[in-house]
């Protein structure tokens, strides 16, 4: 899955690099919703502007009209200063019809409106191709309470050096989240070198939870000198989803692995 839509030379989290990923055929991107200051639903990773705009000033305290207003592509190159912060209505009509998913990570932000989230989704006819990522046990019950269909996936709290909270992980799962999202170190750290499996992702398994992982190089959750090797080992340590800032590495890695598993067969 394509990290805030990110692929080879693109702006993260704009229309442009949605669909370059939707071309390339990734199943699914993830994106980052916060609110406007007059309740708009936004897609914008930081909390501030700052970082991938002309702009600079809080995301919660700019207007819909304030925030369209900027830059959102001359960062990455000067061909993409036509692209603006998109709103996630723009974002489910962009993959309407393409059969790729969408993965939200909803940002800690109280004027954030969950409600207004999942009937937008409702009314796009997304609520099976949305999944609802949670960083509070209150925000899983929610959501699941707004509507049973959506799938939601856990992103489970804590740092991403570790260690891990088994507990806190398993209350996730025991609270009904369809997925749960560990931290690739908290994988490695839990490997037994002599089996070569993880006992939390085998637990997991066990209860019938899909894990997956964020495993980005731009922030070191996977090694930016060794990018390769963290995600094929990820891959074969049982990991069922991967949210990655470089989606064309893992793709290749996927093809090879099919590719050895038909000659073996």
């Amino acid at each position: 899955m394509a990290h805030r839509g990110m692929v080879s030379g693109y702006p993260e989290n704009t229309l442009a690099a949605y669909r370059r990923s939707i071309t390339l055929g990734y199943p699914a991107l993830e994106i980052d919703l916060r609110a406007t200051s007059d309740g708009h639903i936004v897609v914008m990773h930081d909390d501030t502007v700052d970082r991938t705009t002309s702009g600079s000033g809080e995301v919660g305290r700019m207007t819909l009209a304030e925030i369209q207003s900027l830059d959102a592509g001359s960062y990455v190159h000067p061909k993409f200063a036509d692209q603006r912060i998109p709103t996630y209505q723009d974002v489910l009509e962009t993959v309407h019809g393409t059969g790729t998913k969408l993965v939200l990570d909803i940002k800690p932000c109280e004027a954030l409106d969950r409600e207004r989230v999942v009937r937008s989704t409702e009314q796009h006819g997304a609520a099976l191709d949305v999944i609802v990522g949670l960083r509070s046990l209150a925000d899983l019950r929610e959501f699941k309470g707004l509507n049973p269909n959506l799938r939601a996936l856990g992103l489970v709290p804590g740092p991403e050096s570790g260690p891990s909270d088994p507990e806190l992980i398993m209350e996730f799962a025991r609270a009904g989240a369809d997925m749960i999202r560990l931290w690739p170190r908290w994988i490695f750290a839990d490997r037994q070198e002599q089996h070569g499996k993880s006992p939390l992702i085998s637990r997991l398994h066990d209860l019938g939870k899909p894990v997956w992982c964020t495993a980005d190089t731009l922030y070191q959750d996977i090694s930016p000198e060794h990018p390769r090797e963290d995600l094929t080992e990820l891959v074969r340590l049982g990991v069922n989803g991967i949210i990655t800032d470089v989606p064309e590495l893992l793709t290749e890695i996927l093809k090879r692995d099919d590719d050895h598993a038909g000659d073996r067969a």
